[in-house]
């Protein structure tokens, strides 16, 4: 076991679950260090990640259509994000390999990618139902 890097990752967890809570009981207006979509800001688009803090916040409330509305591809791929970075985490501090990872081939990747870059395509047609809650 290494230490000093269980150390990084409990303080790591601690800020992401502090970080959680307050988006939890504040909402995404409330939490004033969360700086907004500067793509968005600058271009008038939305960016693939547009609607995730809200989205976040409404899963976190238990709101999971309306975090599914906010922003679809975000609420997939989040979970299997932290479902992939457990182990990766495990293997990391621990430095004994486990036996069941998610490791995605170079298909599933090229998937991931293409999927992100076509959601965000057609995240921002004017008539696409995803825009709902994006106004």
């Amino acid at each position: 076991m290494h230490w000093h890097r269980l150390a990084l990752v409990a303080g790591l967890v601690t800020i992401l679950v502090w970080g959680a809570w307050q988006l939890r009981e504040h909402g995404p207006g409330g939490v004033p260090f969360l700086p907004g979509c500067h793509f968005r800001r600058w271009t008038g688009l939305d960016c693939p990640g547009c609607g995730m803090t809200r989205a976040t916040a409404a899963s976190l409330n238990g709101r999971f259509l309306e975090a599914f509305a906010l922003n679809p591809l975000g609420m997939i791929l989040l979970p299997l994000a932290l479902v992939g970075l457990l182990p990766e985490t495990y293997n990391w501090v621990s430095k004994k390999p486990i036996r069941w990872q998610l490791r995605p081939g170079i298909k599933t990747t090229r998937l991931i990618v293409i999927s992100i870059f076509v959601f965000w395509f057609v995240r921002n047609l004017p008539w696409w139902p995803l825009r709902a809650g994006m106004e």
